[in-house]
């Protein structure tokens, strides 16, 4: 089991939300529900760990299932987008100030996608819903990806930002591996976690036990 813990400290205060890992796929559907005059939004990150560019058909419903609005995009092999629901719907005031009703993106090729729920400065997570088959995550780069790999779309740090991952291992023997973090634009990214900055991070964990990947503060303590 991995998930991942998304932070934002404002102060002596932290706001976060937890999200589980994301299968591959080339159908999902995502509740929406914007406001201007409530500063509600919605933030969806997609990522393309394949070796060719993904293009999306975005189709947004309200709560009666009409269509009010249609957009497309683009997320480049092996590469990443994370925008607001009101910056992929620009050109649709609409969205901008109150809608409550649906998201599906449909992909030609496997997508993993996750969704965090805006209002003013508070945040959470939203699930995203597959309407298709799950898909394997396919080998990024020699020893990165490929089968038992799992996808987490999104992965934020700086400007007040930080992500905490936990590993799982429910089995019976040791399970051993690692975990590689990525730019935007696909490139390894560094970041300072569990006291190291590095852009790969290799794990043991016992039978039954977690590894956790976190932020540090200078008293060695979690940033969470």
């Amino acid at each position: 089991m991995v998930f991942e813990t998304f932070g934002q400290r404002r102060g002596n205060e932290t706001v976060q939300a937890g999200v589980l890992s994301a299968n591959l796929t080339r159908r999902a559907l995502v509740f929406v529900n914007t406001s201007g005059r409530l500063s509600r939004n919605l933030g969806v990150a997609v990522s393309n760990p394949g070796s060719t560019a993904a293009h999306l058909d975005l189709t947004l419903r309200d709560e009666d299932g009409k269509v009010v609005a249609t957009a497309t995009s683009e997320v480049a092999a092996r590469n990443q987008i994370a925008l607001f629901i009101t910056e992929l719907f620009a050109a649709h005031n609409l969205v901008s100030r109150d809608l409550t009703g649906t998201l599906e993106i449909v992909s030609d090729v496997p997508v993993a996608a996750v969704a965090l729920r805006f209002r003013g400065l508070n945040f959470s997570a939203l699930p995203v819903t597959s309407l298709s088959d799950a898909f394997p995550v396919p080998e990024i780069f020699p020893g990165v990806g490929g089968p038992g790999a799992i996808i987490l779309p999104h992965f934020a740090t700086g400007g007040g930002w930080a992500t905490e991952i936990v590993i799982a291992n429910p089995g019976a023997a040791e399970a051993s591996g690692r975990v590689d973090l990525f730019a935007r634009d696909g490139s390894p990214l560094t970041a300072m976690l569990n006291g190291r900055s590095d852009s790969t991070f290799s794990f043991k964990i016992p039978a039954g036990g977690v590894f956790t990947l976190a932020p540090r503060d200078r008293s060695g303590d979690s940033g969470f």
